[in-house]
């Protein structure tokens, strides 16, 4: 079974502005909203590639309710928590396809809600797979700020594999705990490693280092340039998906990939065919306003190009 653990779950409001006024009225265009969370993105997409997971983490208040029945609908199992304190509301503006995001920090989880998570993701064994995604909420108790890594425990004292989408701050520790996969984006390699990336071939040294560490397989993507994939000593390249579709929404590509990269990795156990539906799964997100379905990643993948460059 796949697991995806979003511990700080949202709804995610997305605004299309012609123009933003500051300090004056302003009326919108569109406006939608939709379950947000990078495990909870990852779920939605693996239902459209016809793979079942069991979403959890921390829901409460309509905003909780409004994720589980939104997950329900989709047919997606959930397990959440519930919390007594509601879910956040992110929103997202967009302008002349320019986004910005306005993110709030979450509600306080209480301890014996953490402890009711580890104890529910306490029953993945040996073939199962936990993702671990997104933001951490305030905690009530301070020993709790380490959650990721007291979760990861629980995972490899089972024998389950993981992945890791997590703040960087957690990145280092995480991934000596030898994840599946690790995904960080380009401003999370400068930020880990406290160094300026200039050209993207300055990423093969650090993406090397994270397999080093112990991740199986790396992925590091810096938008819409495209990405890298590290397999053992080797690395491959993905250059940008040429279409002559428009690029429309980016909240959740990185999400994407890595549900497509572990939809395909489980059903085949091909690494370099589970990065290239990974890119294609990052491409159709791209290019619709909120998660692809099944058919629109199948036909990105026609598009996606994945040579090796070391």
């Amino acid at each position: 079974m796949i697991y995806t653990v979003t511990l700080n779950p949202s709804i995610d409001l997305f605004v299309e502005l012609k123009h933003l006024n500051l300090g004056q009225e302003n009326d919108i265009l569109s406006e939608r909203s939709v379950p947000g969370g990078k495990a909870i993105n990852v779920s939605r997409i693996l239902s459209s590639l016809r793979i079942p997971t069991i979403a959890t983490g921390f829901v409460g208040g309509f905003q909780g309710e409004f994720i589980t029945d939104w997950l329900t609908r989709e047919n997606i199992r959930t397990n959440f928590v519930k919390m007594d304190n509601h879910n956040r509301t992110n929103i997202k503006l967009f302008e002349n396809n320019e986004e910005t995001m306005i993110n709030f920090p979450g509600p306080t989880i209480k301890s014996n809600e953490v402890d009711e998570l580890v104890y529910f993701l306490s029953r993945a064994r040996e073939g199962d797979t936990i993702i671990f995604g997104g933001s951490v909420p305030p905690m009530e108790d301070g020993l709790d700020n380490d959650i990721y890594t007291r979760l990861v425990s629980v995972a490899t004292a089972n024998g389950a594999d993981f992945i890791a989408d997590v703040p960087a701050r957690y990145l280092l520790d995480i991934v000596k705990e030898k994840p599946l996969l690790v995904k960080p984006n380009g401003e999370d390699i400068e930020e880990i490693f406290n160094v300026r990336i200039e050209d993207k071939m300055d990423y093969i040294p650090y993406g090397k280092k994270l397999i080093n560490m112990g991740a199986k397989y790396v992925i590091i993507s810096y938008g819409a340039n495209g990405s890298m994939f590290f397999v053992g000593d080797d690395v491959y390249e993905s250059t940008p998906i040429d279409d002559g579709q428009k690029i429309i929404n980016t909240v959740a590509c990185r999400d994407a990939m890595i549900a497509g990269f572990l939809g395909t990795i489980v059903r085949d156990g091909d690494p370099i065919e589970s990065y290239r539906v990974s890119v294609a799964s990052a491409a159709a997100t791209a290019r619709v306003l909120d998660l692809p379905s099944r058919e629109e990643i199948i036909r990105s993948l026609d598009f996606v190009n994945v040579d090796k460059i070391n």
